[in-house]
């Protein structure tokens, strides 16, 4: 297979208009220098392939030459195999190296990380520091012995989070989720986590024991609770096979003894121990326990709490609709999903049980307003349990509101011409389709078929040529390459357009739409 890396490098080039310098190429794909040269040695045959060359310009950079064709042809092709598994990206690296800190039973060395990922020592140095910023926020430290490897400091539990965390993130997840699909689907003994020594044999023979013995609470637990579920049952069972057991407090396993889900969790786990010879201890099964708890749907929530679930999903609705004139009392979608929600939230906030979001730098990020409406709306009801919601429980009420803003909106009825071939269009369809997502492409036509098309339903034409139609709809120009900046310049104008088409009236203090 080729060299991922190398691939990635000609992409680069492929979507430069202008020269590159090999720093620039390096920083993207955090590699030395020294390396990129090597890589463009390489490179060079490849381009080779398409009568394509590599210009070099001392003190400017670097860039491709040759027939706009060729460049069409060659960035079809990597693009393609770019998206074929091996090779690990900046993100997929770090992945890696963290869930191999966490499962290592010795101390990690920095040769080991460099040469099991094919990048240099200084790379795996930088790969470290990045990680133990995220890691403090985990309350793990990432510790650094000169003669004895690196190694990872903090409690038991915290730990787990973050391998559920990495997990989660790592690319080796859908095939986690492939195998709870079908559980007697095809394995190879490939690693889907491949810093993990499991193979998806182990993952299959671990998740029909689970599923098969689980009874009544796992057949009744909703896809992604069941995916949760089961890999906090795996962690677990991955910890204690090597040594490393959960510790509790005799106040919380005293208050937790109080409490239901007790009998599933040791349902859970019964099989497990008879199959792989090992014991879940008491904590073990409490601290279990905790995730069932943070987990349990509106059915398994008491009668008490579903009635109060509804009454605040009422509430909560009239607010939202209140703040962004908007019909959510009518969306029975949204409506649905809280209910489901809160109800466990209820129980969680009642008793003190944490529910984490991996995805609060995310929705921090992305849909700010979005968080910002919520807490306002909490605030309003601060008399209910709702007043008691932390902000991990609220970022999941973000995410329910932002899809129902979603649902709400339209995109754009857009008319693709393009001029490039089939392959071209296809490509240029598919950067569309996943760079702006405010666009749908209703019709695609030539040069020639743009003049007689019927365009009463577009609101928006993009074209890699100039066309000179008799029309009030806006005509965007586009390299057929789409560049970045033509990704950019695209994204904003855009961006523009549909927030115009899909810009509510606010009312209150609510000034802008949510993102």
């Amino acid at each position: 297979m080729e060299n991922k890396r190398i691939l990635e490098i000609i992409r680069i080039l492929l979507q430069q208009r202008n020269y590159i310098t090999i720093r620039e190429i390096a920083e993207l794909l955090n590699v030395s220098n020294k390396t990129i040269r090597n890589d463009l040695a390489l490179a060079e045959h490849y381009l080779a392939e398409y009568h394509l060359s590599l210009r070099k310009k001392t003190g400017t950079g670097i860039r491709i030459e040759g027939r706009e064709s060729g460049k069409l042809s060659l960035l079809e092709s990597v693009s393609q195999k770019i998206l074929l598994p091996g090779g690990f990206s900046p993100t997929a690296r770090k992945i890696y190296i963290g869930l191999r800190l966490i499962a290592c039973t010795e101390n990690c060395r920095i040769y080991e990380l460099a040469s099991e990922l094919f990048v240099s020592r200084a790379t795996i140095h930088k790969d470290i520091t990045a990680l133990s910023e995220r890691f403090k926020d985990c309350q793990i430290r990432i510790v650094r012995k000169n003669n004895n490897g690196i190694f990872l400091e903090g409690k038991e539990r915290h730990l787990r989070d973050l391998m559920f965390d990495l997990m989660t993130e790592d690319r080796g997840y859908s095939e986690f989720l492939r195998i709870v699909q079908d559980p007697s689907c095809s394995c190879i003994g490939a690693f889907p986590f491949e810093a993990l020594d499991y193979t998806d044999r182990d993952i299959c023979r671990f998740v029909r024991l689970v599923i098969e013995s689980g009874g009544l609470y796992v057949n009744r637990l909703p896809f992604n609770a069941l995916i949760t579920v089961l890999l906090r049952v795996f962690i677990s069972l991955i910890r204690i096979l090597d040594d490393h057991p959960i510790r509790l407090s005799a106040d919380f396993m005293s208050e937790l003894a109080n409490e239901p889900l007790y009998p599933e969790a040791r349902l859970l786990t019964q099989a497990l121990e008879q199959e792989y010879q090992m014991t879940f201890s008491e904590e073990e099964l409490r601290y279990l326990q905790t995730h069932l708890l943070a987990l349990q749907n509106k059915h398994l929530a008491p009668d008490s709490e579903k009635t109060a679930a509804r009454k605040l999903t009422d509430e909560l609705l009239a607010e939202w609709e209140r703040l962004l004139n908007l019909p959510f009392t009518k969306d029975q979608v949204l409506r649905e999903a809280l209910t489901a929600h809160l109800a466990p939230a209820i129980t969680r906030i009642r008793h003190g049980i944490p529910l984490e979001n991996p995805m609060m730098d995310t929705i921090q990020a992305h849909y700010s307003n979005t968080f910002q409406i919520v807490k306002k709306s909490l605030h309003t009801l601060k008399q209910s349990d709702l007043g008691q919601m932390n902000e991990d429980e609220a970022g999941y009420l973000a995410i329910h509101l932002a899809a129902a803003l979603d649902r709400a909106k339209k995109p754009l009825k857009t008319v693709l011409v393009c001029h490039g071939g089939g392959g071209a269009s296809a490509l240029l369809l598919q950067k569309l389709s996943t760079q702006i997502p405010e666009i749908t492409v209703i019709a695609q036509e030539s040069f020639l078929t743009i003049q007689h098309a019927d365009l009463s339903q577009a609101e928006l034409i993009i074209s890699t040529l100039e066309l000179n139609l008799s029309t009030d709809i806006p005509v965007l120009q586009v390299n057929v390459l789409m560049y970045d900046h033509d990704i950019r310049r695209l994204k904003e104008i855009v961006q523009a357009y549909y927030k115009k088409k899909n810009t509510p009236a606010a009312s209150g203090n609510v000034n802008e739409l949510p993102q």
